[in-house]
Parts: structure tokens; C-alpha cells; sequence
């Protein structure tokens, strides 16, 4: 049976100015160090599955 435990956890990815999503991990600390290897990357939460999102 597999573990529970990520579907709660935050996880972060780094996109690439072009909006491609280049990395992804559970650690902000370390999606920001990666950031800085791609300029005009941003760092941002990774939706849920499942989780639908409401333009505005």
C-alpha cells in the first residue's frame, strides 16, 4: 500500500520564464537556489490533484 504522507505536503516548482516547469521539490529553501540558475524563473506552489482552479 503506498504511503499518505506527500498528499498533504506543500510542494514548490520552478518555472522557466518560457512556462515550462524545469524543477519540482517539497523544499522552498532549494526551489529558490535552483530559481537563481534560470533567469526571469519564478518559484511557485504546486496545485493539488484534484484541486480546480477559479479565474478571477
Amino acid at each position: 500500500m503506498a504511503c499518505s504522507c506527500q498528499k498533504n505536503r506543500k510542494q514548490y516548482e520552478v518555472v522557466a520564464a518560457g512556462g515550462k516547469v524545469v524543477f519540482t521539490t517539497g523544499s522552498k529553501p532549494t526551489a529558490d537556489s535552483v530559481a537563481k540558475r534560470y533567469p526571469g524563473s519564478e518559484v511557485r506552489e504546486k496545485a493539488k490533484a484534484g484541486a480546480t482552479t477559479v479565474a478571477k
